[in-house]
């Protein structure tokens, strides 16, 4: 009975195995990739709990929505994966993007379970990314990207993702629990792999952004370092009505300091002296 409900709970915890995913993505600053995946992983958890003995009670949603969110949620990470792995301009990149996200979302309602929900994405994206990469080889008369891509990424990730395709379509009759979560970790292996290696448009340094609670809740870019804050510029001082002047006014507009322009105050009378006396000390004639 044991190893019954561990199978029957198998996908749900492989489901898990796209959390690292997103923090990979994260970390190499990739994080509208992040959200994607940490958003599959969640749905895809959910659907299969709801599937397995006693986890009915975290089924907050009806069973076609969760199905529904499943399945889009993966379609969608493939498709932000190899839009990534393209390294598209600004703003290409983003209305490549959201062109994926509509109409994945429309072709998933129509269908759940058929071939085009991710032969499409991936078509598609493949289809993109080949025309961009033979511009940039025509321009640079040379192998682009750089052959290692090919090597440690390209080749390896579209591998576990045949792969996972090959288990999910072809091969879970045979035992479905431990072909599907096998699907799971094919498919997640395969987005770290295609992803590459530094988001550029992430920042470096200081200045790299961060996926952080303020991120998300207030719409701002974390800096990379907390602690070191860029010096603010001094602003020049300028007389206001709080602040006053600590230049002299006898040295405004000379280099050198020179005397006041008023006479010293007379010197104070002595007792006994006579008025031409004080006249003559005072330099009155």
């Amino acid at each position: 009975m044991g190893a019954f409900i561990a199978k029957m709970l198998l996908p749900t915890v492989s489901s898990l195995v796209f959390l690292p995913a997103a923090s990979v993505a994260a970390k190499r600053g990739f994080h509208t990739e992040a959200m994607v995946y940490f958003f599959t992983m969640f749905f895809t958890a959910i659907y299969h709990a709801c599937d397995g003995p006693g986890l009915s009670i975290l089924c907050f949603m009806r069973y076609d929505i969760l199905e529904y969110f499943s399945v889009y949620g993966t379609a969608l990470s493939m498709w932000v994966t190899l839009i990534a792995l393209g390294d598209f301009d600004e703003p290409q990149r983003s209305s490549i993007t959201m062109f994926g996200v509509l109409t994945i979302a429309v072709r998933i309602y129509q269908d759940r379970w058929g071939y085009g929900i991710y032969s499409g994405p991936i078509g598609s994206a493949v289809f993109i990314i080949t025309v961009k990469w033979l511009q940039k080889m025509k321009e640079l008369r040379a192998v682009y990207p750089e052959k290692t891509v090919y090597t440690q990424q390209v080749g390896p990730g579209c591998c576990f993702g045949a792969l996972a395709l090959m288990l999910r379509f072809f091969f879970e009759e045979w035992d479905y629990a431990y072909v599907h979560s096998f699907y799971h970790l094919s498919l997640a292996v395969s987005f770290v792999l295609l992803l590459p290696k530094k988001n550029r448009y992430a920042g470096t340094g200081e200045n790299a952004a961060k996926l952080t609670c303020l991120t998300l809740c207030c719409c701002t870019i974390a800096p990379g370092s907390s602690k070191q804050k860029s010096e603010k510029p001094k602003k020049s001082s300028s007389r206001t009505v709080w602040r006053v002047p600590t230049e002299k006014l006898w040295t405004r507009g000379s280099s050198t300091p020179t005397l006041p322009v008023c006479s010293p105050p007379p010197s104070t009378p002595i007792k006994g002296t006579s008025i031409s006396k004080l006249k003559e000390m005072n330099g009155w004639k």
